[in-house]
């Protein structure tokens, strides 16, 4: 029997066990797929990320991820809770206010920011992938959509914003509702749910609200990933830049004078892990270039047999 060493992070959180967990295996040696499957599933939490080598040149290291049930090619908070991670472990040499690092994820690279103070890090980001706008869920097919999720169909047709697909690195089906009770009071029907993003080659559903707990936050999320393996995440990077560029697209936020738009989104309360999740849109570009980040903290270091 084989073992390696594994470190919990917590990301967008700034304190232990809140956030979104990610356990990192920073030296998986001859670790098989199966392996890294095996031990994913037996940490029970949403994702496990394993630290390769990269067979990209531009790449400092690479990463491998892997929820409970299935291999992802992207995942937003393990790519930000790795680098905290590797940083805090000495493998990565912090600039005295910001480093800039690539990470190669299936084929392509990353790019990850380590903001610190006096070597302290005190915030992680990255750029997302440019928002791909799929398709929008006809209202003709809200009542199915409001059954999965137990609520009334007229807190979608309320809230004023289309249900619309949205591919960054993960297809997320972003779907307003009219407030902030109605999200916290969601119970998900898996098996409706599941069958719903499948037909339309979804891999999680986020649901927000523009009411909020912290009257400095501006949008209150929860998302569901069934076809995941994931009933509901705490935290998710990839699902909110899909959101800010989607709230771009459609008007419901607006940028300062120089282009700039930065959107906090909190997430997780229910599953008692509040998550802060900032994210800065720059509309100058075009597409518009998403930057997701926020804080992490380290809480679980021990070691798993394999």
């Amino acid at each position: 029997m084989r073992k390696a060493k594994f470190i919990q992070a917590d990301v967008f959180s700034d304190s232990p066990f809140g956030g979104n967990p990610v356990v990192v295996v920073p030296d998986p040696g001859t670790m098989s797929s199966d392996q890294m499957q095996r031990v994913a599933r037996g940490m029970t939490i949403a994702e496990t990320s394993f630290v390769v080598p990269p067979t990209d040149a531009l790449a400092h290291f690479a990463l491998r991820c892997y929820t409970p049930t299935t291999e992802v090619v992207y995942s937003g908070h393990q790519l930000l809770g790795t680098a905290y991670v590797l940083a805090e472990e000495g493998r990565i040499d912090l600039a005295a206010d910001t480093t800039e690092i690539n990470v190669q994820i299936g084929d392509s690279v990353r790019p990850v920011t380590l903001h610190s103070e006096g070597g302290r890090i005190t915030r992680v980001s990255t750029l997302a992938r440019p928002a791909e706008f799929v398709r929008d869920l006809a209202p003709g097919h809200y009542s199915a959509l409001a059954a999965a999720l137990s609520i009334d169909p007229m807190e979608v047709l309320h809230a004023g914003l289309p249900v619309q697909l949205v591919r960054t690195g993960l297809a997320c089906l972003i779907v307003p509702v009219d407030s902030m009770y109605t999200v916290r009071s969601l119970m998900p029907v898996g098996q409706s749910l599941d069958d719903l993003l499948h037909d339309l080659g979804g891999e999680c559903l986020l649901a927000f609200s523009r009411d909020t707990l912290a009257p400095g936050n501006d949008v209150h999320v929860r998302v569901f990933a069934p076809p995941l393996g994931v009933e509901e995440d705490p935290a998710t990077g990839a699902a909110n830049g899909a959101l800010a560029a989607y709230l771009l697209r459609h008007g419901a936020i607006e940028a300062n004078e120089q282009g700039i738009v930065g959107l906090r989104c909190e997430q997780g309360s229910e599953m008692g892990r509040p998550s802060l999740i900032e994210i800065e849109v720059d509309a100058n570009t075009r597409p518009a270039r998403v930057r997701v980040g926020g804080r992490v903290a380290r809480s679980i270091e021990g070691t798993v047999f394999y």
